[in-house]
């Protein structure tokens, strides 16, 4: 026996809506200027019947990796881990209580530290040294530029550490490109 199928007039309608959308997006995902976004522009031959495509392609401009920016993101796993391991022992309650406010304190000292040091290498930065490192301990503070400095210029970012750190200029040291890293 013979089966029939009886069609609905909305059902109908829909149906080949959504099956005119499927092959309109299957033919263009699958026509010759699939993916094309770039500009095209024509432009006339000598003899105006031939036509040349010229094809702009969008550049991407991307800053390479810099042995200073290397060390930058490695200072930052390590202290990373260094606050991950301070955090664990002043908040972990386990941790005996004298044990634990020297921990507070440590992490507190150490978050300071971070500060100061990205404070003098962003004001390194807004005067052109853009890679400007800057390691602190107690008593001293080691500033890398990746130029060579003048004696003035070395004199100005020792006189402005010096005013941002509280170190005494004799705890600075100014390592520039012509000494190397």
């Amino acid at each position: 026996m013979a089966k029939f199928y009886v069609l609905r007039g909305r059902k109908v309608l829909w149906n080949l809506f959504v099956i005119a959308l499927l092959f309109a997006a299957l033919m263009y995902i699958f026509s010759g200027d699939q993916g094309l976004d770039v500009d095209s522009t024509i432009q006339p031959d000598e003899d105006d019947s031939v036509s040349q495509v010229v094809v702009v392609e969008p550049v991407t401009v991307r800053t390479m990796p810099t042995k200073f920016a290397e060390y930058k993101l490695e200072r930052e796993r390590m202290r990373s881990r260094q606050m991950e391991l301070l955090q664990n022992l002043a908040y972990d309650v386990h941790t005996e209580g004298e044990r634990k406010e020297q921990a507070q304190v440590d992490l507190q000292n150490f978050i300071e530290k971070i500060s100061r040091e990205t404070d003098i290498e962003n004001l390194l930065k807004a005067q052109g040294y853009l890679d400007a490192l800057v390691l602190l301990d107690d008593e001293t503070i080691t500033v890398v530029v990746p130029v060579t400095l003048r004696r003035e210029e070395a004199a100005r970012i020792g006189e402005l550490v010096h005013r941002l750190s509280g170190i005494r200029l004799e705890g600075i040291t100014i390592v520039d490109e012509s000494i190397g890293v």
